[in-house]
């Protein structure tokens, strides 16, 4: 009896190759539900099948051998597979509707044709669900994440024909360019936040040049930690102002009253918390400046 053969690397590279451990589990993204999740699930699918070197059975690349028998049942094995992974993906009524169909690639098209919105229609969706967000109780982060999930589908939407050759004007156009895009991204992340944030807001605009949207970020979740830490803590003191003041006289210091910093004359924060006072972050253009100073 004679020992099998060795699988070269090769072979495993061949998309009619099944490893051992593909199976009908072997991806795993949330379920399709219709248009509104459809871009990104087919995202997800594509970069999970192209990983097992199976994208071209749903892009149309990988055919059907016709000259020979063996390696049409290899096909056969793969494209079934590829169903197998795609119907173990949706609800289950999108997969009542697909479950006959016999080809991968159609199987995906027919997906596609139903729930691909237009490129007009989706960026409409996205540029008005971009002008509406808000804050709200969302934590700064979860806010932020909404935020750069619609940045990035827009992203992919509008894609730029490739520069072949890139002269230094170009290269300057198109930092100027990213510039746009990205001081456009601060001010939609700083037009939602909530107005308890105010005063920070005043602060990173008057910086300049302008910081990034994530260096906003950092801050505004210093911030948000600061506060939260100080809620914590908030309740314990007001107990003991409410025993130490007088019901005839309430003491003018628990009267609320807008806080004015005495080293900058700037509303909205206190000198303890004043840049001017503690230092500015590293990122801030006065940062350096303050460092030579000293």
């Amino acid at each position: 009896m004679g020992t099998p053969a060795r699988l070269s690397y090769q072979d495993m590279l061949n998309p009619l190759f099944l490893h051992p451990s593909d199976n009908a589990n072997s991806i795993q993204v949330e379920k399709l539900q219709g248009s509104s999740d459809y871009r990104s699930w087919s995202r997800s699918m594509e970069i999970n099948l192209a990983s097992k070197r199976k994208l071209g059975f749903v892009n149309g690349t990988v055919t059907k051998p016709t000259d020979d028998n063996t390696k049409a049942e290899m096909w056969e094995a793969c494209n079934n597979m590829v169903i197998a992974l795609i119907t173990g993906n949706v609800s289950p009524t999108v997969r009542q509707s697909i479950m006959f169909m016999t080809n991968a690639f159609e199987m995906w098209k027919n997906l596609e044709k139903r729930f691909m919105l237009t490129n007009g229609s989706r960026k409409y969706k996205l540029c008005k669900d971009l002008y509406e967000v808000r804050q709200h109780t969302a934590s700064v982060n979860e806010y932020y994440t909404t935020m750069k999930i619609l940045w990035e589908e827009l992203d992919s939407m509008n894609l730029l024909p490739p520069i072949l050759c890139l002269t230094d004007e170009i290269k300057t156009f198109l930092s100027k360019v990213e510039l746009q895009k990205e001081e456009a991204r601060l001010f939609q992340f700083l037009n939602g936040l909530n107005e308890a944030y105010g005063p920070q807001r005043s602060q990173l605009l008057m910086i300049t040049p302008l910081p990034t949207v994530e260096q906003v970020v950092a801050v505004i979740q210093q911030e948000e930690a600061q506060r939260s830490l100080l809620s914590a803590i908030t309740p314990d003191v007001e107990l003991s102002a409410l025993y130490s003041k007088s019901p005839q006289s309430p003491s003018p210091q628990y009267v609320n009253k807008p806080v004015t910093c005495t080293a900058c004359n700037v509303k909205g924060h206190t000198r303890e918390k004043c840049w001017t006072v503690i230092g500015f972050p590293k990122w801030h253009p006065k940062y350096r400046a303050s460092l030579n100073l000293s």
